[in-house]
């Protein structure tokens, strides 16, 4: 297990065969939320408090996951901070809701949903539809001349309602979510993080 320190609020830990044969857990678990993963999960944000100072501090945490070749995983995870700006897009201030400050396990969104939309004008349409139905984070990025938003949610049947208008302006990717966002996350042209809905829709 190797946990790195990438980011003032973003770790990477890289997990190997060995790591997930005595945690129990399988990508496929990890995915599903196990209880397994969970203890996991838990004992990583520990050992990254002592191994690398990150605390999640009550903080909401946003998890980001994909399969390596040596049938082990990496692990993005990113704590989101009260009032942080983006440094691409310098006109915009997205507006993270504050967190309470207490020493508690931080909620943590899974299940990722990865769109693709072939026009910023797309991306606008669409949030300004599901803006006030949405619940969660989502980040906008640019990849291979296409933009990307990823959802992560913890409500499935918000989900389901929210396709049908996406739908409408972009196509669901067909690649696993989890391998998805790693990718945009490594490679892709990150423009807005964690409030890509909220904030298009109040500044276009």
């Amino acid at each position: 297990m190797k946990i790195e320190r990438i980011a003032p609020n973003k770790i990477k830990v890289t997990l190997s065969i060995d790591d997930l044969k005595e945690w129990d857990v399988s990508f496929e678990s990890l995915t599903y939320n196990s209880p397994e993963a969970q203890d996991l999960f838990w004992n990583l944000i520990h050992r990254a408090e002592v191994e690398a100072g990150f605390y999640a501090n009550g903080s909401q945490l946003v998890v980001e996951a994909m399969p390596i070749k040596n049938d082990g995983f990496v692990m993005i995870i990113t704590r989101i901070e009260e009032g942080e700006d983006n440094p691409v897009q310098k006109y915009l201030r997205p507006r993270v809701k504050k967190d309470v400050k207490t020493r508690r396990r931080p909620r943590v969104l899974v299940s990722p949903v990865v769109y693709e939309f072939k026009s910023f004008d797309d991306v606008v349409e669409a949030c300004k539809n599901i803006e006030t139905r949405f619940s969660g984070m989502s980040s906008l990025y640019k990849y291979n001349q296409q933009f990307y938003i990823t959802f992560h949610i913890t409500n499935e049947l918000v989900l389901e309602d929210l396709d049908v208008i996406l739908t409408e302006y972009a196509v669901k990717d067909g690649a696993s979510a989890h391998i998805r966002t790693g990718e945009l996350a490594e490679h892709g042209m990150l423009l807005i993080e964690n409030n890509a809905v909220e904030t298009i829709s109040s500044h276009f």
